[in-house]
């Protein structure tokens, strides 16, 4: 034993850290195939253009119901055109959601499965 007040004297049995394999036992992680990326660049110039179109059709087709809604008689002095508007919002812009949606997870899976394609026999 020590003397007393003296300090407490550790022994390591164990690997050293930096000599041990990560958790997992698979050892360092490989990288992938190298990715184009000239095709990468275009794929995600080709997304932007579609987003921004996307946007753009929301915006032209309902962008303007509130000033259509404005153009509505008073809901006071008719009471049909309240109902109007809560058709026109619960039941017509649902459907053109769904549509451009669509529409746009379609044409960005093409140009993903375009760009893979091209990237796929480039590679050959």
């Amino acid at each position: 034993m020590s003397a007393p007040g003296a300090p407490r004297r550790e022994v390591v049995t164990g690997v050293p850290r930096a000599a041990r394999p990560a958790r997992g036992g698979h050892g360092p992680a490989q990288p992938g195939p190298a990715v184009d990326t000239l095709a990468l660049r275009s794929l995600m110039r080709r997304q932007l253009k579609l987003g921004l179109r996307a946007f753009a059709l929301l915006a032209v087709l309902l962008g303007p119901l509130p000033l259509a809604f404005t153009a509505l008689p008073d809901p006071a002095a008719r009471p049909g055109s309240a109902l109007a508007v809560w058709a026109v919002l619960g039941v017509a812009v649902y459907p053109a959601l769904v549509v451009i949606g669509r529409w746009y997870v379609v044409r960005a899976e093409r140009n993903e499965r375009d760009t893979a394609d091209r990237a796929g026999g480039a590679r050959r």
